[in-house]
């Protein structure tokens, strides 16, 4: 009998174990944690119509979603470094806050490779759209 009981409670340990640990690999946030280079990014809106346009980068140039508790985003360009944070809404859609103020983006495309949103900066006509690989 104990054997029986010893057997059943390892059975049921071991199954705890596995179930418990399995990773977030669906969620929006899961899957955008992580650094992506910067291909380009479209603008548009801008009064100064020289800000508008396409804007290639090179592959130093990177938009990095951190995974810490505070949900840092870190984006480089052009060897300038910005600090922000963002947050991940229902859906596919989601906030960062950099100094140039909040931008409320909303998800096109999303894959291991690819990463494509459009960023509406509050309070202006700003549009970027966002191309990114891995």
């Amino acid at each position: 009998m104990k054997k029986r009981i010893t057997l059943l409670s390892l059975f049921f340990l071991a199954t705890a174990t596995l179930f418990s640990c399995k990773k977030d690999e669906t969620s929006l946030k899961a899957r955008m944690i992580g650094k992506w280079t910067v291909n380009k990014i479209e603008v548009s809106g801008n009064s100064n119509q020289t800000l508008n346009g396409t804007f290639n980068y090179t592959a130093n140039d990177y938009l990095d979603f951190k995974s810490n508790e505070d949900d840092q985003v870190e984006l480089s360009l052009t060897n300038q470094r910005t600090i922000g944070n963002y947050t991940v809404s229902l859906g596919n859609d989601f906030g960062m806050i950099f100094p140039e103020g909040t931008s409320y983006c909303t998800v096109s495309t999303i894959s291991g490779t690819q990463l494509q949103f459009t960023a509406k900066i509050d309070k202006t006509n700003i549009v970027k759209k966002y191309y990114l690989t891995r």
